[in-house]
């Protein structure tokens, strides 16, 4: 971390002016907080071995010295301040010199063991009104549970000390072990109880942080996912949570074409400018072309475009769209088009909206395709909050002034059986159903416009062709029924206007 030049070794740097506001530093973290703590109260942290206190704790220590701030951190365990600080080294937000100016390490178990809490309080107070420090962490909370003899005289030392750090403007974490349903007598009388868990599902661990109190702040409710990387902790508030802007209005004069022209008449000129579109069908189909054709519709007008996807690796997808004549290499090398791609690695559906809507905003896109919509759903560690995430997600995206396509997956064969998981067709404006046709020992591609919120369309079943010279429409099939469906009736006579499509 990086000092003023003004301002030497043996001349700190002064506080800054937060207004009461004490900025944690860590990400996402202040937006769950609701701005951050509050200054010169006190807070619990719980949570089970590992779950990541220390490393929370400390990353919040040094930054509140790179604004300035002095920095206590009282330990009650056994554990040496030197192996402490050797776990903490490997971390980016770790400094050395941070910890011999501005950092003061304090171990209280010796007067704990002594004269127990009286003892304890006398040692923090003294050392309060000697460093005069505006952040302090006590690690090691438990053993001062153990050696409290009753709950009456937890709550009184729990009081003394809030009463302390308050007049002393110092904000202090309380580092304990999770205590589950199990009440204490410090969770009603902190200002703020947070709590770091763990949750299973199948073989996967994810971590979640939950704000169960906090006051003087509008804090963001429930649990929000968060990970442990060389950072430090990164937290991603849940989307469905945060505050909408409600900022983006689509332009329905304004239509954006995919460039194939018979498929833009089907849809009366293109979708508009701001909408959200999802192409929906069996694998192979040709979703994704049609979402590349999109983009290629918007790099060619100087538009800047960005393509995420979950499946195929950026060199597989640029050969893939040449292959049927659709070039965006050049507008990859000179910046119009930016790729995003995630391998099938274990990620969390907070984070990859966070990456989808940092992208946009990166490179200011207009038009953006989300190839796997289902990735997202796969990635869900709470299943059952896709439907809230993917609309505010959607809402996000039109607040931003993205038009966007969506690929989503259908079965291969018809399926007569519901669907396991909320469609995303249903938070979109537009929806662009695919299907195979068996006819003749042969498979046909078929495509129409289901849905189209904002305009008049095409509602015909026209027949979809895919060759090196790109994609091409006929006029519509005749006589076949049920063809969307994936069950189609065929009369004898089986007949497709225009079967060579452009051939």
């Amino acid at each position: 971390m990086n000092q003023d030049d003004n301002h030497s070794a043996d001349q700190p740097r002064q506080p800054a002016v937060n207004n009461g506001n004490v900025t944690t530093g860590v990400a996402g973290l202040d937006d769950i907080l609701g701005g951050g703590l509050v200054e010169g109260g006190l807070y619990l942290i719980e949570g089970m071995a590992g779950a990541g206190k220390t490393i929370l704790s400390s990353q919040i220590g040094f930054h509140r010295v790179a604004q300035g701030d002095m920095v206590l951190y009282v330990t009650l365990i056994a554990e040496s301040h030197t192996k402490l600080l050797s776990h903490l080294r490997a971390l980016s937000f770790y400094n050395a010199d941070a910890i011999s100016n501005r950092m003061l390490f304090v171990s209280g178990y010796h007067e704990l063991i002594r004269d127990g809490l009286p003892g304890f309080l006398a040692l923090i107070a003294s050392t309060i009104k000697a460093s005069r420090p505006r952040f302090m962490v006590i690690d090691g909370f438990r053993s001062a549970r153990e050696f409290s003899s009753t709950e009456l005289e937890l709550s009184q030392f729990i009081h003394e000390l809030s009463a302390f750090v308050n007049a002393a403007r110092c904000t202090t974490l309380i580092l304990a072990p999770l205590s589950g349903n199990e009440p204490h007598p410090e969770h009603t009388l902190v200002d703020g109880l947070i709590e770091l868990n763990r949750f299973n599902t199948g073989m996967r661990r994810a971590r979640e942080i939950e704000v169960h109190k906090l006051r003087a702040r509008d804090h963001l409710l429930g649990k929000h996912f968060f990970k442990i990387t060389e950072n430090g902790l990164v937290t991603f508030p849940r989307i469905e949570a945060l505050p909408a802007n409600d900022q983006g209005t689509p332009d329905f004069k304004s239509k954006f074409g995919f460039g194939f022209p018979d498929f833009d008449q089907m849809l009366g000129g293109g979708v508009v400018r701001g909408s959200t579109t999802t192409l929906i069908g069996p694998s192979g189909i040709g979703k994704t072309l049609l979402s590349l054709k999109f983009l290629q519709a918007g790099v060619e007008r100087g538009e800047r475009c960005v393509y995420f996807g979950l499946y195929e690796s950026p060199e597989r997808l640029l050969a893939k769209a040449l292959s049927v004549g659709i070039d965006l290499a050049p507008a990859v090398q000179d910046g119009r088009l930016a790729i995003h791609w995630h391998p099938a690695v274990e990620l969390s559906i907070d984070e990859l909206a966070v990456e989808l809507l940092t992208a946009v905003r990166n490179v200011n896109a207009t038009r953006l395709a989300v190839d796997g919509i289902d990735g997202f759903f796969q990635s869900a560690n709470r299943t059952e909050r896709f439907g809230l995430f993917l609309n505010a997600l959607t809402h996000r995206l039109r607040d931003a002034g993205v038009t966007t396509v969506l690929t989503e997956e259908l079965p291969l064969y018809g399926d007569p059986a519901p669907p396991a998981s909320l469609r995303a067709s249903a938070m979109t404006e537009n929806i662009v159903l695919m299907r195979y046709l068996e006819a003749n020992s042969a498979l046909h591609r078929v495509v129409s416009i289901v849905k189209q919120r904002e305009g008049a369309h095409d509602s015909a079943i026209r027949r979809l062709t895919i060759d090196s010279r790109g994609l091409h429409l006929s006029a519509g099939f005749i006589g076949a029924t049920g063809l969307l469906s994936g069950h189609p009736s065929i009369p004898p006579a089986f007949a497709v206007s225009d079967p060579g499509a452009r051939a």
